[in-house]
Protein backbone atom coordinates (compact mmCIF):
# COMPACT_ATOMS: atom_id res chain seq x y z
CA UNK A 1 0.00 0.00 0.00
CA UNK A 2 2.70 2.54 0.58
CA UNK A 3 3.96 1.89 -2.88
CA UNK A 4 0.51 3.23 -3.82
CA UNK A 5 1.69 6.47 -2.73
CA UNK A 6 4.82 7.10 -3.42
CA UNK A 7 4.47 9.66 -6.64
CA UNK A 8 2.23 11.70 -4.01
CA UNK A 9 4.48 11.67 -1.57
CA UNK A 10 7.21 13.51 -3.80
CA UNK A 11 4.68 15.96 -4.64
CA UNK A 12 3.99 16.82 -1.52
CA UNK A 13 6.97 16.85 0.11
CA UNK A 14 8.59 19.63 -2.86
CA UNK A 15 5.15 21.58 -2.02
CA UNK A 16 6.41 21.54 1.28
CA UNK A 17 9.81 22.72 1.14
CA UNK A 18 8.05 25.44 -1.57
CA UNK A 19 6.16 26.77 1.28
CA UNK A 20 8.50 26.63 4.25
CA UNK A 21 11.13 28.62 2.11
CA UNK A 22 8.68 31.17 1.49
CA UNK A 23 7.45 30.90 5.41
CA UNK A 24 11.07 31.79 6.43
CA UNK A 25 10.66 35.55 6.16
CA UNK A 26 7.30 35.27 7.87
CA UNK A 27 6.70 36.32 11.85
CA UNK A 28 5.55 32.85 13.28
CA UNK A 29 3.03 32.70 15.49
CA UNK A 30 2.58 29.05 17.67
CA UNK A 31 0.09 27.18 19.36
CA UNK A 32 -0.27 23.69 21.50
CA UNK A 33 -2.74 21.89 22.31
CA UNK A 34 -3.20 18.30 24.56
CA UNK A 35 -6.11 16.35 26.04
CA UNK A 36 -8.03 13.40 26.24
CA UNK A 37 -9.74 10.93 22.96
CA UNK A 38 -11.66 8.41 23.07
CA UNK A 39 -12.29 6.54 19.78
CA UNK A 40 -13.82 3.41 18.43
CA UNK A 41 -13.16 1.32 15.46
CA UNK A 42 -15.76 -0.36 13.11
CA UNK A 43 -16.01 -2.20 9.79
CA UNK A 44 -14.10 -5.32 8.30
CA UNK A 45 -11.16 -7.06 7.50
CA UNK A 46 -9.51 -9.83 5.45
CA UNK A 47 -6.32 -11.66 5.34
CA UNK A 48 -5.63 -14.22 2.88
CA UNK A 49 -2.16 -15.97 2.39
CA UNK A 50 -2.80 -16.81 -1.02
CA UNK A 51 -2.01 -13.20 -2.42
CA UNK A 52 -5.15 -13.46 -3.49
CA UNK A 53 -7.30 -11.11 -0.74
CA UNK A 54 -10.52 -9.70 -1.51
CA UNK A 55 -14.14 -8.17 -0.48
CA UNK A 56 -15.76 -11.72 0.26
CA UNK A 57 -13.53 -12.96 2.80
CA UNK A 58 -14.21 -9.74 4.73
CA UNK A 59 -14.99 -10.28 8.18
CA UNK A 60 -16.88 -7.94 10.63
CA UNK A 61 -14.37 -6.49 13.48
CA UNK A 62 -16.81 -6.77 16.18
CA UNK A 63 -18.38 -10.33 16.05
CA UNK A 64 -15.20 -12.15 14.30
CA UNK A 65 -12.54 -10.12 16.77
CA UNK A 66 -14.24 -9.07 19.83
CA UNK A 67 -13.45 -4.96 19.05
CA UNK A 68 -14.78 -2.00 18.56
CA UNK A 69 -15.49 -0.85 22.22
CA UNK A 70 -14.42 2.90 22.70
CA UNK A 71 -10.82 3.38 24.05
CA UNK A 72 -9.22 6.55 25.62
CA UNK A 73 -6.06 7.82 24.96
CA UNK A 74 -3.90 11.27 25.12
CA UNK A 75 -4.42 13.69 22.10
CA UNK A 76 -1.71 15.89 20.79
CA UNK A 77 -1.88 19.07 18.37
CA UNK A 78 0.30 21.51 17.71
CA UNK A 79 0.26 24.70 14.64
CA UNK A 80 2.61 27.21 13.39
CA UNK A 81 1.08 30.07 11.75
CA UNK A 82 3.87 32.05 9.16
CA UNK A 83 1.49 34.49 7.59
CA UNK A 84 -0.78 32.45 4.72
CA UNK A 85 0.45 29.35 5.29
CA UNK A 86 -0.13 27.23 8.50
CA UNK A 87 1.79 24.30 9.63
CA UNK A 88 0.05 21.54 11.41
CA UNK A 89 0.20 18.38 13.38
CA UNK A 90 -1.50 16.07 15.62
CA UNK A 91 -1.59 12.76 16.48
CA UNK A 92 -3.03 9.40 18.67
CA UNK A 93 -2.98 6.19 19.53
CA UNK A 94 -5.55 3.32 19.73
CA UNK A 95 -5.30 0.00 21.86
CA UNK A 96 -7.58 -2.59 22.26
CA UNK A 97 -7.91 -6.48 22.81
CA UNK A 98 -10.41 -8.60 22.10
CA UNK A 99 -11.54 -12.55 21.97
CA UNK A 100 -14.04 -14.07 19.16
CA UNK A 101 -15.00 -16.53 16.58
CA UNK A 102 -13.97 -16.04 12.99
CA UNK A 103 -16.82 -15.46 10.38
CA UNK A 104 -13.90 -16.47 7.27
CA UNK A 105 -10.71 -17.79 6.99
CA UNK A 106 -7.91 -15.45 8.00
CA UNK A 107 -4.81 -16.41 6.96
CA UNK A 108 -4.02 -19.54 7.59
CA UNK A 109 -6.37 -19.69 10.50
CA UNK A 110 -9.83 -21.45 9.49
CA UNK A 111 -13.27 -20.40 9.94
CA UNK A 112 -15.29 -20.82 13.35
CA UNK A 113 -11.85 -20.77 14.87
CA UNK A 114 -11.45 -19.00 18.60
CA UNK A 115 -9.33 -16.62 18.63
CA UNK A 116 -7.66 -13.68 20.89
CA UNK A 117 -7.16 -10.24 18.91
CA UNK A 118 -4.77 -7.43 20.06
CA UNK A 119 -5.05 -3.88 17.79
CA UNK A 120 -2.58 -1.09 18.05
CA UNK A 121 -3.35 2.02 15.54
CA UNK A 122 -1.41 4.84 15.62
CA UNK A 123 -2.69 8.08 13.41
CA UNK A 124 -0.55 11.42 12.79
CA UNK A 125 -1.94 13.73 10.85
CA UNK A 126 0.12 16.71 9.03
CA UNK A 127 -1.00 19.27 7.06
CA UNK A 128 -0.12 22.08 5.49
CA UNK A 129 -2.90 24.98 4.19
CA UNK A 130 -2.81 28.52 2.82
CA UNK A 131 -5.91 30.57 4.21
CA UNK A 132 -8.14 32.74 2.30
CA UNK A 133 -10.16 35.61 3.59
CA UNK A 134 -13.81 34.90 2.44
CA UNK A 135 -16.19 37.15 4.94
CA UNK A 136 -17.00 35.78 8.11
CA UNK A 137 -15.65 32.11 7.20
CA UNK A 138 -11.79 31.75 6.06
CA UNK A 139 -10.83 28.83 3.42
CA UNK A 140 -7.81 27.23 3.74
CA UNK A 141 -7.20 24.52 1.00
CA UNK A 142 -4.01 22.75 0.96
CA UNK A 143 -2.45 19.45 1.07
CA UNK A 144 -1.99 16.65 4.28
CA UNK A 145 -0.56 13.72 5.02
CA UNK A 146 -1.94 10.80 7.30
CA UNK A 147 0.08 8.16 8.68
CA UNK A 148 -1.10 5.24 10.23
CA UNK A 149 0.75 2.60 11.94
CA UNK A 150 -1.37 -0.55 12.24
CA UNK A 151 -0.76 -3.27 13.98
CA UNK A 152 -3.19 -6.06 14.41
CA UNK A 153 -2.86 -9.26 15.85
CA UNK A 154 -5.23 -12.54 15.85
CA UNK A 155 -4.26 -15.70 17.87
CA UNK A 156 -5.51 -18.72 17.49
CA UNK A 157 -6.86 -19.32 21.77
CA UNK A 158 -5.80 -23.34 21.24
CA UNK A 159 -3.16 -24.04 19.27
CA UNK A 160 -1.08 -20.39 19.32
CA UNK A 161 -1.14 -19.92 15.52
CA UNK A 162 -1.27 -16.31 14.81
CA UNK A 163 -1.35 -14.25 12.15
CA UNK A 164 -1.01 -10.63 11.62
CA UNK A 165 -0.87 -7.52 9.98
CA UNK A 166 1.85 -4.83 10.38
CA UNK A 167 1.52 -1.99 8.15
CA UNK A 168 2.87 1.84 7.85
CA UNK A 169 0.88 3.74 5.36
CA UNK A 170 1.38 7.08 4.35
CA UNK A 171 -1.72 8.86 2.64
CA UNK A 172 -1.17 11.90 1.00
CA UNK A 173 -4.70 13.87 0.38
CA UNK A 174 -6.20 16.91 -0.75
CA UNK A 175 -7.07 19.26 2.59
CA UNK A 176 -9.99 21.75 2.70
CA UNK A 177 -10.28 23.80 5.76
CA UNK A 178 -12.82 25.84 6.97
CA UNK A 179 -12.77 28.72 10.30
CA UNK A 180 -15.63 31.01 11.76
CA UNK A 181 -14.17 33.21 14.84
CA UNK A 182 -16.79 34.67 16.61
CA UNK A 183 -15.56 36.68 19.62
CA UNK A 184 -13.95 34.07 22.03
CA UNK A 185 -15.07 31.06 19.90
CA UNK A 186 -13.15 29.70 17.04
CA UNK A 187 -15.34 27.15 14.65
CA UNK A 188 -12.41 24.89 12.42
CA UNK A 189 -13.76 22.32 10.27
CA UNK A 190 -11.12 20.18 7.72
CA UNK A 191 -12.35 17.54 5.19
CA UNK A 192 -8.91 15.41 3.40
CA UNK A 193 -9.74 12.90 0.66
CA UNK A 194 -7.92 10.51 -1.17
CA UNK A 195 -8.72 8.05 -3.80
CA UNK A 196 -5.81 6.04 -5.42
CA UNK A 197 -5.42 3.72 -8.66
CA UNK A 198 -4.77 0.15 -8.07
CA UNK A 199 -0.83 0.04 -8.85
CA UNK A 200 0.88 -3.74 -8.22
CA UNK A 201 -2.24 -5.25 -6.77
CA UNK A 202 -2.53 -1.63 -3.94
CA UNK A 203 -5.28 0.80 -4.05
CA UNK A 204 -8.00 2.41 -1.40
CA UNK A 205 -9.44 5.42 -0.85
CA UNK A 206 -9.34 7.50 2.76
CA UNK A 207 -11.77 10.16 3.89
CA UNK A 208 -10.78 12.73 6.82
CA UNK A 209 -13.23 14.60 8.46
CA UNK A 210 -12.56 16.81 11.66
CA UNK A 211 -14.85 19.36 13.68
CA UNK A 212 -13.83 21.43 16.67
CA UNK A 213 -14.57 24.42 18.62
CA UNK A 214 -11.80 26.20 20.54
CA UNK A 215 -12.60 29.01 23.24
CA UNK A 216 -9.83 31.53 24.09
CA UNK A 217 -9.88 31.82 27.93
CA UNK A 218 -6.77 34.16 30.21
CA UNK A 219 -5.73 35.67 27.25
CA UNK A 220 -3.08 33.05 25.43
CA UNK A 221 -5.10 29.48 27.17
CA UNK A 222 -7.78 27.70 25.47
CA UNK A 223 -9.56 25.25 25.54
CA UNK A 224 -10.81 22.65 22.84
CA UNK A 225 -13.58 19.83 21.77
CA UNK A 226 -14.12 18.11 18.76
CA UNK A 227 -14.97 15.09 16.69
CA UNK A 228 -13.15 13.09 13.76
CA UNK A 229 -14.39 10.38 11.48
CA UNK A 230 -11.13 8.46 9.33
CA UNK A 231 -12.73 5.74 6.75
CA UNK A 232 -9.82 3.58 5.34
CA UNK A 233 -11.14 1.37 2.81
CA UNK A 234 -7.40 0.11 1.66
CA UNK A 235 -6.45 -3.15 -0.47
CA UNK A 236 -1.89 -4.34 -0.30
CA UNK A 237 0.30 -6.89 0.62
CA UNK A 238 1.93 -7.47 4.04
CA UNK A 239 4.73 -10.11 3.79
CA UNK A 240 3.46 -13.06 1.77
CA UNK A 241 -0.27 -12.07 2.59
CA UNK A 242 -2.82 -9.43 1.23
CA UNK A 243 -5.11 -7.83 3.57
CA UNK A 244 -8.51 -5.60 2.35
CA UNK A 245 -9.94 -3.03 5.04
CA UNK A 246 -12.67 -1.36 5.11
CA UNK A 247 -12.68 0.37 8.73
CA UNK A 248 -14.06 3.24 10.22
CA UNK A 249 -12.47 5.02 13.04
CA UNK A 250 -14.74 7.84 14.78
CA UNK A 251 -14.98 9.34 18.17
CA UNK A 252 -14.44 12.49 20.29
CA UNK A 253 -11.65 14.85 22.10
CA UNK A 254 -11.40 16.98 24.71
CA UNK A 255 -8.40 19.55 25.90
CA UNK A 256 -6.31 22.38 26.61
CA UNK A 257 -3.68 24.71 24.80
CA UNK A 258 -1.65 27.39 24.82
CA UNK A 259 -0.86 29.94 22.20
CA UNK A 260 2.65 31.93 22.02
Amino acid sequence: MVDAVTIPVKTLGACGIVALATAACAPMRMSAQAGYTQTAVSGQIALESDGGGSSSSKQDIESAFGLGDAQGSPWLRAQAHFGVPVLTASGFWLKESGTGVLDASFGGLPVATPVATDLELGCGKFSLVFGIDAGPVKLSPGLAIDVFDIDFRATETTLGNREEIDELLAVPMLLLRAEAPLEALNFVAEIGYLETPEVDGNDGSFLDVEAMIECVVLGQCSVIAGYRLLDLDAKGETDSDSFVTDLQIRGWFVGGGIRF
